[in-house]
């Protein structure tokens, strides 16, 4: 068997066994290191719920863009994936934090101080994806985020979270990896409900980030690549450089 075959033969077994992974990872949950790394990448990117107002116009136009940041005067914390959040038209910017907690993924969400604004943050280059940790609110609000069947379920119902108004939020959310359903329900003091709108995020554009199949064709292509090189190299005395 030639090179050329070995190297095909490779990654279509390799692009097969990954094929069945991913399948028996959607009967089983993933580890839990695994389901922070996935949840935090299918939260980030830029998503809207125009398909929620176009059956139901009474229900605002919310755009989304979310993208992975590196806190800055802070100590590093293992494990730990940071998601930037920006909401409008209904405004809204807070930090992300995915991590483990015992059998589930906990998302603690913070505030920022008054006078500090990332507006665009997401829209900048890669290497500006920052955030100053002085400027982060240390009181945060936290769920509980569970692997079901595929999706990520969390909510922290009963408690919820405490408003500046004495009242109470209670969230709940539903990540999967194109769409984000997500309910607030805010209550006054009294207990009284004030709003439950539930909002139907999906998909608009993503932040490209190499996937494991891709890697895989790669190094199909570039193993085939590597053997038409060298037969070339031995039919011809023309030198090649190659930039990596």
């Amino acid at each position: 068997m030639n090179l050329v075959k070995v190297y095909t033969l490779t990654a279509l077994f390799s692009a097969l066994t990954f094929a069945q992974a991913t399948r028996a990872t959607a009967a089983s949950p993933p580890p839990l290191e695994i389901q922070v790394k996935q949840v935090a990448q299918w939260f980030t990117g830029l998503f809207d719920n125009s398909q929620q107002v176009a059956t139901n116009p009474s229900v605002p136009l919310i755009t989304l863009s979310t993208c992975s940041v590196e806190l800055t005067n802070a100590e590093p914390v293992t494990g730990t994936e940071n998601i930037y959040l920006e909401q409008k038209s209904i405004n809204r910017f807070r930090l992300y934090s995915f991590s483990q907690e015992n059998s589930a993924v906990n998302l603690s969400v913070r505030a920022f101080n008054a006078n500090y604004s990332p507006v665009g943050l997401c829209n900048r280059p890669e290497s500006e994806h920052t955030l100053d940790s002085s400027n982060v609110l240390t009181t945060s609000c936290n769920l509980e985020i569970f692997w079901n069947a595929g999706d990520y379920i969390g909510n922290n119902s009963p408690n919820g979270c405490p408003t500046s108004s004495g009242g109470k939020v209670i969230s709940s959310v539903v990540v999967s990896e194109n769409d984000i359903d997500s309910l607030d329900k805010i209550f006054a003091a009294n207990g009284n409900l004030l709003f439950a709108t539930p909002i139907e995020f999906r998909r608009v554009d993503s932040i490209p980030e190499p996937s494991f199949t891709l890697g895989i064709v790669a190094l199909g292509v570039w193993g085939t690549s590597k053997i038409f090189l060298g037969k070339h190299k031995q039919k011809s005395t023309v030198k090649v450089r190659v930039s990596i």
